[in-house]
């Protein structure tokens, strides 16, 4: 035991909790979903909390890397932690978190429920894939990227729910409901498949997109997430007036839009940012 706590620095302590907060996630995930099939006020507050725990958890694992490069001195363990705690609190997490909130199980249509199962189950497998091809690529000192790291896309992830869970709170749009069975769901439900397909896609892409460890990058990177924290925290705080559902929904919104500006114009980011971007290994 005293052999594995010397191997370990400062930053795979942060590491650790990263995954117990994953897995805090879970655990308010199932507080929340009795048999998975309906989502009542009750629950709702976990859903919320579930969601601040990945978020507080991407926070983690932005900070873990300058404080292993300024403070650890030693940090042996930290890659294989950063991969077992990434996938559960960026892969296991969003996955349950859809499929507890849109699945419906035993209330929609049978094609409804399989084909949230498909896309949940598509996001832990690009998850683990993204994770082990990040390990193999960090050998290779990139200046990159090579798709869309996985706290990113459990961001995205979140922040589509969120934006669909809350809205028939903000506005109504009725006339685009669809027909999945008995269940009560928000009109915009659909648009969680093909979400979290191209979450999943995005992961194991070849894409380059920047890697940001400081300047304007970090500060978007930790606007973004100040979004989210406080997109969650309003709901679970109580507040449930009108305007402040709005204001979570439009600070949603908002980190939705820079993951997606990110994706769009990280190859151009890239090229600006080195001079010869053929030369990627």
């Amino acid at each position: 035991m005293k052999t594995t706590f010397r191997l370990m620095g400062v930053a795979d302590w942060i590491t650790l909790l990263n995954g117990l907060l994953g897995t805090f996630s879970i655990a308010c995930l199932i507080l929340a979903f009795d048999d998975f099939s309906t989502v009542d006020a009750e629950s709702e507050q976990y859903i919320w909390m579930a969601m601040l725990f990945i978020i507080l958890s991407v926070f983690g694992d932005l900070i873990d890397g300058p404080i292993a490069r300024t403070y650890s001195k030693r940090r042996h363990l930290g890659s294989y932690l950063d991969l077992m705690s990434d996938s559960i609190s960026f892969g296991v997490a969003p996955a349950i978190l859809v499929f507890g909130l849109f699945s419906q199980w035993g209330q929609n249509a049978p094609f409804w429920t399989i084909s949230v199962v498909i896309v949940c189950c598509w996001v832990v497998v690009c998850t683990m894939l993204r994770l082990a091809r990040f390990q193999h690529e960090s050998e290779l000192d990139n200046r990159w990227f090579h798709g869309l790291a996985s706290p990113a896309s459990a961001v995205l992830i979140l922040a589509l729910s969120g934006l669909i869970y809350l809205q028939p709170e903000v506005f109504d749009i009725d006339s685009l409901s669809s027909d999945t069975g008995s269940g009560t769901h928000s009109p915009l439900d659909w648009m969680i498949i093909p979400g979290m397909a191209i979450a999943g896609m995005l992961m194991i892409s070849d894409r380059r997109l920047p890697k940001f460890s400081k300047g304007m990058g970090m500060n978007l990177s930790l606007v973004l997430l100040l979004s989210m924290f406080i997109a969650t925290l309003i709901p679970i705080a109580g507040l449930d007036s009108n305007g402040a559902i709005t204001a979570s929904f439009i600070l949603l919104a908002f980190s939705l839009s820079l993951i997606i500006t990110h994706v769009l114009f990280g190859p151009k980011i890239c090229d600006s940012m080195f001079n010869n971007p053929e030369s990627e290994a």
